[in-house]
């Protein structure tokens, strides 16, 4: 048997060899292109967000407000198909995840660890209780929060790097009351002397602190400091002390229950001081059909639907559709706490957590809240100045002149006269 070796002409050789290279060079293109494709992650079906609200027990109220702006928030995206998670390369729908604190900050902290562990929320949202007791839960598990009717500063500046909130903290509680009033009552009618009566509770001591300060900077003198313990039974003491002191102002920020007793109890000793502040305790929906025209008159910073920022129109009429009125105090915070949390995963274009809460860091947006861009510390540069008066059984914005929808009724009328 003979075996015949052949040498292929040099230009064929040459032109054999390259198209061996162009063949194997396509196949490791193609090799890397779908290795890469494999190495991507499939997109989870939801992104999980915690909602910690109160909907049983004296905070209840603001719970359902709260709840109510977050879900219509997420529904809207939702609607759209999502947020665009640029790791996935797609959009993915939002999941609220809502759980009852029962007005309880013990019961906070376990409704929060619960969505940690079991639901893998990478946010939370929340009302009130969650900030007596939940910051170092978020701390701990580096989850992002954001945080609604929930005012106290101290909680700021503690060095927290997870903890935001879009609305007003007491320093701005105090510095808004006394900039609406100053901006509307001519200087010669203004009120001199205040009564501030102060809950004995951690906001109501950091509350006092801060309206304290702000009478006294602004020449204001408080005439009568007086003490009182969270749901009391009888406030006529310290109402009377007021009185005797003639004092012609009220501050105070006590929860609902109280508030509505400091009202009556004043209508009983006939305390007729010409101005009275009350924040957190009036905001709640049951004031005007609770207390009827006792309730009237009564001031309090807070956000208000009548408020000229983008979307607020579009809230006003889902809620309209869904509830029967405009969106109340608490919705239009929720609603935009939803709002900064999907630009700050769309913007971290990722669903890590360490990234999602440097997105939020550097928020700078316009929010149905208005204007949101942080400080250090987690709170709002420029919260909602919104100031609102209880008139004929309603909430109306009496404050700034350009949101406004009605005058602020001052000196308010006597008692006897009303």
């Amino acid at each position: 048997m003979r075996i015949y070796l052949t040498t292929l002409p040099r230009k064929e050789r040459t032109m054999k060899t390259k198209m061996l290279f162009y063949s194997i060079l396509s196949v490791v293109l193609m090799q890397v292109l779908v290795g890469g494709a494999i190495a991507v992650p499939p997109a989870p079906q939801n992104i999980p967000v915690g909602v910690l609200i109160s909907l049983s027990g004296f905070d209840s109220n603001i719970g359902h407000q709260a709840k109510a702006g977050y879900e219509i928030a997420a529904e809207e995206i939702n609607r759209a198909g999502g947020i665009f998670v640029k790791e996935y390369g797609r959009k993915i729908p939002l999941e609220v995840v809502v759980q009852d604190m029962e007005s309880s900050p013990t019961k906070a902290v376990s409704r929060m660890e619960w969505l940690y562990t079991v639901k893998k929320v990478l946010a939370y949202v929340g009302t009130t209780m969650v900030a007596t007791t939940g910051t170092g839960v978020a701390e701990k598990n580096k989850i992002p929060t954001i945080v609604v009717a929930s005012p106290r500063q101290i909680h700021h500046d503690r060095g927290l790097r997870y903890w935001f909130s879009p609305t007003a903290k007491t320093p701005d509680n105090a510095r808004i009351i006394f900039d609406s009033f100053e901006s509307t009552i001519p200087a010669e009618k203004r009120p001199k002397t205040f009564a501030l009566f102060q809950e004995q509770a951690d906001f109501g001591i950091e509350q006092a602190e801060f309206l304290t300060k702000e009478a006294v900077q602004r020449g204001y003198k408080i005439v009568a400091h007086e003490k009182y313990s969270q749901m009391s039974k009888d406030l006529s003491p310290m109402i009377l002390s007021a009185k005797n002191a003639g004092a012609e102002a009220v501050l105070s920020c006590p929860v609902t229950p109280d508030a509505m007793l400091m009202m009556r109890q004043m209508k009983e000793l006939d305390y007729n001081p010409k101005m009275i502040v009350l924040i957190r305790g009036a905001e709640d929906l049951s004031w005007g059909k609770a207390l009827g025209p006792i309730g009237d008159y009564v001031i309090m910073n807070s956000w208000h639907h009548g408020v000229n920022y983008p979307g607020v129109d579009k809230l006003n009429a889902v809620h309209q559709s869904k509830f029967g009125r405009p969106a109340d105090m608490q919705t239009g915070p929720g609603y935009a706490s939803i709002q900064i949390l999907a630009a700050a995963i769309e913007k971290a274009g990722t669903l890590d957590t360490t990234k999602i809460r440097d997105a939020i860091s550097a928020t700078d947006m316009m929010t149905v809240a208005g204007k949101i861009k942080f400080r250090p510390n987690g709170t709002p540069i420029d919260p909602c100045p919104a100031v609102v008066q209880w008139l004929a059984g309603s909430q109306k914005l009496v404050w700034p002149k350009e949101f406004r929808e009605t005058p602020l009724v001052y000196p308010i009328p006597p008692w006897k006269e009303r």
